[in-house]
C-alpha cells in the first residue's frame, strides 16, 4: 500500500491534471452547495403539501413524498461529503458508517428515486391508453404496494456492498474501493445491472411516457385546433415542458451510465493504472458525476411547481396561510378543472390529462 501511495503522488504531479481537478473541485464546491441548499428544502416543501387535503387522496401524493424522502437523503449524504471537502467536519462519513453502508445509502437512494419516478409515468401512460381501467388498476393501495417492493428489493440488492466495500482516502476512485480481487467479477455485475435495469431503463422509460403524453396532447391539439379551451393550450405547453425535462434528465443520467457500463469491460479496478492518462481521467469524472446529481435530485420540487396547478395551489396556500374557507374554495374549482380536463376525442376515444395536475 505504502509503494502505491509513493506511486500515486508521482504520477499526479502535472500542472494540467492539477489545474483541471482544482476547476472541477471549484465547480463542485458551488454547486453541490446550492443544490443542498435549494434541494432539501424544496422537498420538503413538496412532502408537507402532498399531505394536504388536496393532495393526499391522489395515489400521485405517494410517489412525490417517496422521491422526495429519498432525494433528501441522498442530498445530506452529498452534503456530508462537501463538509469533508471544505474541511468543515474532519470525519468522513465512509469511514463513520463503513464505506458500504454508505454506498447502499448514496446509490441506494438514487436508484429508488428513479424508479418510483418510472413507476409515476407508467401509471400517467396507463391513464392516457388504458383511461376506463385506470381508476381500477391504480390505487392508493397499489401505489404503496409498489412502493414497498421496489424498496424491499433495491434493499435486498444493496445488502453485499457492506461486505466488500471500503474507502482508502488515497487510492479510492469515486465512493469505494473494493476489497479483494475475488469481488471484482460480482462487482461488474452490480455495475451493469445498476446502469442498465436501475437507472438506464427507468429514465428511459420516462422519456417515453412523456412522448406518449406529448403525442395525446398534440393530437388533440389538431384535432380541436380552432377551438382550443386555455386549460388545454396550458395542458399542451405543459405536455412540452414535461417532455422536454424528462429529455433532459434522461440526458444528465446518460454519462453516469456509460461510464459505469465502460467501467464492467475496463481495468478500472486494477492497481496498475495508476501512472496512465485514464487513471487521472476517472479521477476528475466523480466531481461532475456530483456535480450532474446535485442537479438531478434538487429541482424536482421547482418543475413540480411549474408544471402544476394544483400544486402551485397548494404551495401558495401554504406560504400565505389561508383559511379553511379560502382552501375550501380553491378544492372545488381545482375539481371543475380537472373535470375539464377529460376531453373525450370522437376519433380515438382517448382521454386526455394532465400528468402533473394531481
Amino acid at each position: 500500500m505504502i509503494n502505491n501511495n509513493t506511486t500515486l503522488e508521482t504520477c499526479v504531479s502535472n500542472v494540467t491534471y492539477d489545474r483541471l481537478f482544482h476547476i472541477s473541485s471549484s465547480i463542485w464546491h458551488v454547486f453541490g452547495f446550492f443544490g443542498v441548499l435549494f434541494g432539501i428544502p424544496g422537498h420538503i416543501l413538496q412532502i408537507i403539501i402532498s399531505f394536504n387535503k388536496t393532495s393526499r387522496k391522489q395515489p400521485n401524493s405517494l410517489y412525490f413524498i417517496a422521491i422526495s424522502i429519498v432525494e433528501i437523503v441522498f442530498l445530506l449524504g452529498i452534503f456530508w461529503l462537501w463538509c469533508v471537502n471544505m474541511s468543515f467536519i474532519k470525519t468522513d462519513p465512509r469511514e463513520f458508517l463503513s464505506c458500504g453502508i454508505f454506498y447502499s445509502i448514496i446509490i441506494g437512494s438514487t436508484t429508488l428515486s428513479h424508479l418510483y419516478l418510472a413507476s409515476l409515468f407508467i401509471d400517467q401512460s396507463m391513464m392516457i391508453l388504458y383511461p376506463t381501467h385506470y381508476r381500477l388498476i391504480v390505487t392508493r393501495s397499489h401505489v404503496i404496494l409498489r412502493i414497498v417492493l421496489i424498496t424491499f428489493i433495491i434493499i435486498l440488492l444493496s445488502i453485499p456492498h457492506h461486505f466488500y466495500f471500503h474507502y482508502e482516502p488515497r487510492i479510492t476512485f469515486f465512493l469505494c474501493d473494493f476489497n479483494s480481487s475475488l469481488y471484482y467479477g460480482k462487482v461488474r455485475i452490480w455495475l451493469f445491472v445498476h446502469a442498465i435495469l436501475l437507472v438506464g431503463i427507468p429514465s428511459l422509460i420516462v422519456c417515453i411516457s412523456s412522448a406518449i403524453l406529448l403525442h395525446n396532447r398534440c393530437k388533440h391539439k389538431r384535432i380541436y385546433k380552432n377551438n382550443l379551451s386555455i386549460n388545454a393550450r396550458r395542458m399542451h405547453r405543459r405536455s412540452i415542458l414535461i417532455f422536454v425535462y424528462s429529455l433532459g434528465l434522461f440526458l444528465f443520467i446518460l454519462p453516469g451510465c456509460i461510464l459505469e457500463i465502460y467501467m464492467v469491460y475496463d481495468r478500472f479496478f486494477y492497481r496498475n493504472m495508476y501512472c496512465s492518462i485514464r487513471w487521472k481521467i476517472y479521477r476528475l469524472l466523480p466531481n461532475y458525476f456530483l456535480i450532474l446529481s446535485s442537479i438531478t435530485y434538487s429541482n424536482k420540487f421547482y418543475i413540480h411547481l411549474i408544471v402544476s396547478t394544483t400544486f402551485r395551489n397548494g404551495f401558495i396556500q401554504l406560504i400565505t396561510c389561508k383559511s379553511n374557507q379560502n382552501s375550501t374554495k380553491s378544492i372545488a374549482m381545482n375539481e371543475r378543472n380537472n373535470n375539464e380536463q377529460y376531453l373525450l376525442s370522437p376519433i380515438n376515444q382517448t382521454k386526455t390529462i394532465d400528468i402533473y395536475q394531481k
